[in-house]
C-alpha cells in the first residue's frame, strides 16, 4: 500500500515538472536551430561563391583559347567576339551589355606589359588579358544589421 502512494506521488511530481518545463523545450530548440541555420545558411553562401568564382575563371580561360585564335564571330569585332564567349561561358553571371562593364579585354606588347595597346592589339606575338572584373554577388541569407561590424554581410560581395 505505501509503494502505491509512492508511485502516485512519483506521478504527479512528474506531470507537474513537464507542465512546468514546456518553455524549456522551445528554447532550446531555438538556440539549437539557430546557429544550425546559420552554418547551413554561411556553407550554402561559401558553396555558391566558390561556384561562381570557377565559373568565371573557366569563362574567362575558354575566351583566351579563343582569342589566341585570332577569329570572329559573324557581325562582331574581336573584342566583342571574346567578350561573347565569355558571356556563353559564364552560365548568366555576367553579359556583354552589363552596365557598368564587367568584361574586360586588354592586349599588350611583348616590349611593354605596363601598357595596354589602344586598338587593333589582338595579332601575333603580342599578350591578350580577358577578366571579369566587378561582378556583384549578393549574398543568400545576409545576417543581421544588428552586428553592424564583421558579421554584418547585406552588401554584396564584389570579384576582381
Amino acid at each position: 500500500m505505501g509503494q502505491s502512494v509512492s508511485l502516485k506521488q512519483n506521478a504527479e511530481s512528474l506531470r507537474r515538472r513537464r507542465k512546468s518545463s514546456g518553455g524549456n523545450v522551445i528554447l532550446e530548440s531555438v538556440f539549437t536551430l539557430l546557429p544550425t541555420f546559420a552554418l547551413i545558411f554561411a556553407l550554402t553562401d561559401f558553396g555558391l561563391m566558390i561556384f561562381r568564382w570557377t565559373t568565371m575563371q573557366n569563362a574567362v580561360r575558354e575566351a583566351t583559347r579563343y582569342a589566341v585564335t585570332f577569329q570572329t564571330q559573324s557581325g562582331f569585332g574581336q573584342d566583342a567576339s571574346i567578350e561573347n564567349i565569355v558571356q556563353q561561358n559564364a552560365l548568366g553571371f555576367v553579359t556583354r551589355t552589363d552596365n557598368p562593364q564587367t568584361i574586360f579585354v586588354k592586349y599588350y606588347s611583348t616590349s611593354n606589359l605596363n601598357t595596354a595597346i589602344a586598338s587593333g592589339g589582338n595579332v601575333p606575338g603580342n599578350i591578350v588579358e580577358v577578366s571579369v572584373q566587378g561582378l556583384s554577388l549578393k549574398w543568400l541569407a545576409p545576417l543581421s544589421g544588428s552586428f553592424n561590424g564583421v558579421l554584418y554581410a547585406s552588401n554584396p560581395l564584389t570579384l576582381n
